[in-house]
């Protein structure tokens, strides 16, 4: 189910950012992947996965958080920086499109600006949002186990 939802997040980022770049991993990840890799990126940070009810097959995601990270310098003026958030702010929109067109279920949806992270070269949205997925029954106990 983890690697479903990544798979999702990955090929809409591949959707809406066809020339960047998709990150799955914690920040530190993403502070690595600043000067090796083209701008824009998307990163998805690690996320926690519950389950509502065993006698349901819906599990929630409460926490996914997506950076869209855009080019800056530390000598951006207000101006130029704008046009960086406004830049972010499609790629989001677009982003939740994406979620709708692609069934993903969620509530909570949120897209905050960051200035000037990662050593003053990026600016760009982080994206929060809780999530609801349909999970599939993964036999992981031998038939002999199970009661």
């Amino acid at each position: 189910m983890y690697k479903d939802f990544v798979d999702t997040i990955k090929e809409i980022a591949f959707d809406i950012n066809p020339n960047g770049t998709f990150y799955h991993g914690r920040v530190s990840d993403a502070n690595l992947a600043i000067e090796k890799q083209p701008l824009p990126q998307i990163h998805l940070y690690p996320f926690t996965i519950s389950r509502a009810d065993q006698n349901q097959a819906v599990d929630t995601i409460p926490n996914v958080l997506i950076a869209l990270i855009f080019q800056d310098t530390p000598h951006t003026n207000d101006e130029d920086r704008l046009e960086i958030i406004k830049q972010a702010d499609i790629m989001q929109r677009r982003l939740e499109q994406w979620l709708i067109a692609k069934n993903v279920q969620y509530t909570g949806y949120q897209a905050e600006p960051y200035f000037k992270q990662f050593n003053g070269i990026t600016s760009g949205m982080f994206v929060r949002f809780n999530a609801k997925v349909i999970s599939t029954v993964v036999d992981c106990l031998p038939t002999s186990e199970i009661i």
